[in-house]
């Protein structure tokens, strides 16, 4: 029996080639199918990450804008409360040359050592009235 020839040989030689390149073929097309769905997916993690950015840039923006109103806001309700204050020592020390035993006085007083607590200007005008106050006393018996 004849093995065929050239020509049968050139067919098995063709048909493992065509084998050969379809299976290459198969295995190249899966390789594309897997890596292209991981860049998918890596392109759908991007845009999230992306996205998430943006809302913790903005997030972060409102925060400092927060801050810098309430910062402004301290500062102005700091300066009002230094006038205030500065307003009733004014007041406080006309009133103790007047009176020095008042008791509105003493209530006030006490309620600026407990909002101010080393503040002890309006304790020495106190003293030198009622010191002044206890002078003139003296002189006038």
């Amino acid at each position: 029996m004849d093995d065929g020839g050239i020509v049968d040989n050139a067919v098995q030689i063709a048909a493992g080639g065509a084998g050969a390149g379809g299976g290459f073929y198969a295995i190249r097309w899966f390789f594309q199918w897997i890596t292209g769905r991981l860049d998918r997916r890596q392109d759908l993690l991007d845009a999230q990450d992306q996205r998430v950015d943006r809302e913790w840039q903005a997030i972060r923006e409102e925060l400092k804008a927060d801050n810098d109103r309430m910062k402004a806001r301290l500062e102005a309700i700091s300066r009002q409360n230094e006038a205030i204050r500065f307003a009733f020592h004014h007041v406080a020390a006309a009133l103790i040359r007047i009176d020095p035993k008042n008791p509105a006085l003493i209530q006030a007083e006490q309620m600026l050592a407990k909002a101010f607590p080393v503040d002890f200007g309006m304790m020495l005008d106190r003293i030198d009235a009622a010191a002044a106050a206890s002078e003139l006393a003296k002189t006038d018996t």
